[in-house]
């Protein structure tokens, strides 16, 4: 699995206006300088969390970001949704063809349901944690986790 830039970075903008306890909105500058990044990167990721209706943004002097719904109704799976689907499965087909147009697997493949079941089980994971857990403490996180981490995986389903 592979987290972009734009995936870890947007999580950390979100906590910030989570966490943000104030009747205001929080400014994009202010977010920017939280995590050291720039204002327009910081409103690039906030357009696609705007977009998912995760924020909600307010224009003018008094502008900013602010939650759209609670923390504790927002999954790290929706905001990294928002940002880009993480997804082992897909185009694999087209990415891994050795020295052919196409894989030689792409009709039978036996490897390809592994990475679809790994992604849902991931998502699944990642639906499980909200906004409002990752506010808390990091020990307090790990033990969620570690909760959350040791409960089955969903069943493989097979398909014919």
């Amino acid at each position: 699995m592979r987290v972009t830039a734009l995936q870890e970075y947007g999580l950390r903008c979100i906590l910030q206006i989570a966490s943000h306890k104030e009747i205001r909105p929080l400014p994009v500058r202010e977010i920017a300088k939280r995590e050291r990044l720039t204002p327009v990167y910081v409103e690039k990721i906030l357009v696609n969390l705007r977009r998912a209706a995760l924020v909600k943004s307010l224009r003018g002097v008094n502008g900013g970001y602010a939650m759209a719904l609670a923390p504790k109704d927002v999954s790290v799976a929706a905001v990294l949704s928002a940002l880009g689907q993480v997804d082992l499965g897909r185009d694999l087909c087209r990415r891994f063809t050795g020295n052919s147009g196409r894989c030689v697997h792409s009709k039978t493949c036996s490897i390809r349901p592994v990475w679809g079941v790994l992604t849902r089980y991931i998502y699944g994971f990642l639906e499980k944690i909200n906004l409002e857990q990752l506010l808390e403490e990091e020990s307090r996180v790990v033990e969620r986790i570690d909760k959350i981490g040791q409960q089955p995986p969903p069943p493989l389903e097979a398909k014919s």
